[in-house]
């Protein structure tokens, strides 16, 4: 897998989903964002098993493929680049880590494997509920503080 990325974008889309993933974890993996490169696309699937979340950017894609690294880790370093830069993330199936590069700045995490990431299959909706947004917001806001 290589990508290019503008740090921009790539910041704004890992803020959403790195948010998802806990801090500590008993299983390795949860503590991952899978990232899938393809068809000029960059995607991001982050769980907790419970909440599942998932973000797309725009991207250069070389080679396409998918692998999953540290979520926190992976969002401090593109947030510390610097401003405009252009992001290169390269992974490659043999090796067991990634490499980011932005002007001068090289990094290296380590990778777990894509098959390891949870999927949660989206079942069948047979249920609906119509309510006014209103209401809805009023319903939240009154449980909102033992969130």
């Amino acid at each position: 897998m290589k990508v290019t990325v503008e740090r921009a974008a790539l910041l704004k889309s890992l803020g959403h989903v790195h948010r998802v993933v806990e801090r500590r974890n008993t299983i390795p993996i949860l503590g991952n964002v899978l990232i899938r490169a393809e068809d000029s696309k960059l995607s991001f699937k982050a769980t907790d098993l419970d909440i599942e979340m998932r973000e797309t950017v725009s991207a250069e894609v070389g080679p396409p493929g998918s692998t999953t690294v540290p979520a926190h880790m992976l969002y401090e370093i593109v947030r510390k680049l610097p401003e405009g830069a252009q992001v290169a993330i390269e992974s490659s199936g043999d090796r067991a880590v990634m490499a980011i590069r932005a002007g001068r700045s090289r990094f290296t995490l380590q990778t777990l494997p894509e098959s390891d990431f949870p999927d949660l299959a989206a079942g069948e909706i047979t249920k609906s509920l119509k309510q006014k947004a209103a209401e809805i917001k009023r319903m939240i806001e009154k449980k909102a503080f033992a969130i």
